[in-house]
């Protein structure tokens, strides 16, 4: 399997874990925010696999700020399934950004 295909599917991985975290956020506290946070990354995601210029960057900026947001009242309120959700954010982030395999889908070649 090529690299871009790599990066390809490492996006839709990505995809398929904002759908996950999303209906369980609605899950755990329905609000419409949380509605308005899935349907923005589904769209972040969409146009990532359209490879449109610097959005995989823009999706993991996103994510990482999230985490910021939240991470003080996560901890100190020891919510161990949201300072998890917060660790695999951080990972698609990096994934988003730093894979190889994703910056060539994203023709963002060294």
């Amino acid at each position: 399997m090529g690299h871009e295909v790599n990066g390809r599917n490492l996006i839709g991985v990505i995809g398929l874990w904002f759908v996950i975290k999303g209906v369980l956020n609605l899950v755990l506290g329905f609000s419409f925010v949380n509605v308005v946070t899935l349907v923005v990354f589904l769209v972040l995601i969409y146009l990532c696999l359209q490879k449109k210029q610097a959005v995989n960057i823009i999706t993991a900026v996103a994510l990482v700020a999230i985490v910021l947001i939240h991470i003080k009242d996560n901890i100190v309120n020891f919510r161990l399934l949201y300072l998890i959700e917060a660790a695999v954010d951080v990972g698609c982030a990096y994934i988003l950004v730093l894979n190889k395999d994703v910056r060539e889908y994203m023709g963002q070649n060294r």
